[in-house]
């Protein structure tokens, strides 16, 4: 047979350990349990006292502290509040990135040059176009003869010369 085998080996002497250390845990805990119920009984009724000390305490410490407060936020409002909202302003400014510039597309300065040609067409055009005074490279009269009333044709009366715009066109009739 084996040692292990054995009613008096190691492995019975310990089971009879373990139970006897059971047994000893159990009477401690039974032991145990109202001594922490008075205990627990007693920490009550010890914190109810403190508090019912503390509270008249509490209540003139609050009564002290409650102007001041009140005090020290009408302060804070009305002085402390608007340097830091400007600061804060101030710091929001510098940091506020410039706006960019605005980029032209290509199609906009097309249209824009496209309207210059077609506006410098147009002058160049009513220029060309621009009735002269009769005797101006060539035939007629020129704007002095015709204001004075000294033309070629002699029998036409003078309110004639009158019909000149200042631009240098006639009109007739």
């Amino acid at each position: 047979m084996s040692l292990l085998r054995k009613k008096n080996g190691p492995a019975a002497t310990a089971r009879a350990r373990a139970r006897s250390a059971r047994a000893t845990a159990r009477m401690k805990a039974s032991q145990a349990a109202p001594l922490a119920k008075s205990a627990g009984a007693a920490v009550r009724q010890g914190a109810d006292e403190v508090a019912a000390r503390a509270r008249p305490r509490v209540r003139r410490a609050r009564a002290w502290a409650a102007p001041r407060v009140d005090r020290t936020g009408k302060a804070v409002q009305e002085k402390v509040a608007p340097q830091v909202s400007d600061m804060l302003a101030k710091a929001a400014r510098r940091l506020d990135p410039a706006p960019e510039p605005r980029r032209r597309s290509r199609r906009a300065r097309r249209i824009t040059l496209f309207t210059a040609a077609a506006s410098a067409l147009a002058v160049l055009g009513l220029l060309r176009k621009r009735v002269r005074l009769p005797g101006i490279n060539g035939a007629g009269t020129t704007a002095e003869e015709a204001t004075s009333g000294a033309s070629d044709q002699a029998g036409q009366p003078a309110a004639d010369a009158a019909k000149v715009d200042v631009n240098g066109q006639v009109r007739t009739g």
